[in-house]
């Protein structure tokens, strides 16, 4: 089997790729016209081109990625591309996709290579049958990947951020994927933010401006939920951010929202970060 790689990419064999790992998303770095003729079973597919404007829907960071293509140089060269990106467990199929035995033989349609918040991913099954499912709003939503993962789950979502290129990659993502969000130019941090409340779920990921946790408390409808991850004292020393303004302290999100239920608590500390605080509060009735 593949070896977990380090920087840079490592090659892959044809024997190890018939044998990767069950967890290994595999991305296939070709056109839509060639992936659409044949790819293997489970990829999912994003040409070098795309890295910039989809960057969204590229697999997790921190996932172990398999990259094949028609011939090997192309292979090497996507899979040396996504970890420019800062991916640190990439590999590159040592030949032609063809030299897989399935490799060209499936024609469903490509894998989501994305996913959302692990954290949101495990709680939202827990959330949504009360709701069944119900109005979400994404803050500072930027691509809004959680945006679409709730709504290709039938979540009403509406979407929040002050850049007109992040919601603009926000819709073109949704349509992608054949759902729709309420997106919505809002500055969170200059203000005056829009009056609203009676949101299901309000939810925010990797964004800290204390000023408007008030406003959120609003926003949430009684019983409706808070699902909060962003960073944490301790992230400073392995890079961004490090102003303690965006750092969230322990414990001080929960003290934010007196009263409210705690249904899910997380703190982590992987070895070189990111140091992350998650949160999924309750209001109460």
């Amino acid at each position: 089997m593949c070896a977990y790689p380090l920087l840079p990419p490592q090659p892959c064999s044809v024997d190890e790729a018939a044998a990767r790992p069950a967890g290994w998303i595999v991305l296939d770095a070709r056109d839509e016209v060639a992936f659409a003729r044949g790819h293997l079973r489970g990829a999912g597919r994003m040409s070098t081109s795309e890295y910039a404007l989809r960057r969204a829907e590229l697999p997790p960071r921190e996932a172990h990625v398999l990259v094949v293509h028609e011939s090997e140089p192309d292979a090497r060269e996507a899979a040396e591309a996504l970890a420019a990106l800062n991916y640190r467990a990439v590999r590159w199929l040592a030949a032609p996709l063809a030299a897989l035995a399935d490799g060209l033989t499936d024609t469903a349609p490509a894998a989501l290579l994305w996913r959302p918040s692990e954290f949101l991913y495990r709680i939202v099954p827990h959330i949504a049958p009360q709701l069944s499912p119900g109005r979400a709003l994404d803050l500072a939503c930027g691509s809004s990947r959680e945006g679409v993962h709730l709504a290709l789950r039938g979540w009403q979502v509406d979407a929040w951020d002050h850049d007109d290129i992040a919601l603009a990659r926000a819709n073109a993502f949704a349509a992608r994927h054949g759902v729709t969000l309420g997106t919505r130019k809002v500055d969170l941090e200059a203000g005056p933010v829009p009056p609203g409340e009676g949101w299901d779920l309000v939810m925010v990921f990797r964004f800290l401006y204390r000023p408007l946790l008030p406003w959120i408390a609003l926003a949430v409808r009684p019983g409706g939920s808070l699902v909060y991850e962003t960073f944490r004292a301790g992230q400073e020393v392995f890079g961004h951010p490090r102003h303690p303004r965006f750092l969230l302290q322990r414990g001080e999100l929960a003290a934010a929202f007196p009263g409210w239920s705690s249904e899910a608590a997380e703190d982590t500390a992987p070895a070189g970060g990111p140091y992350m605080a998650r949160l999924w509060l309750r209001r109460p009735l």
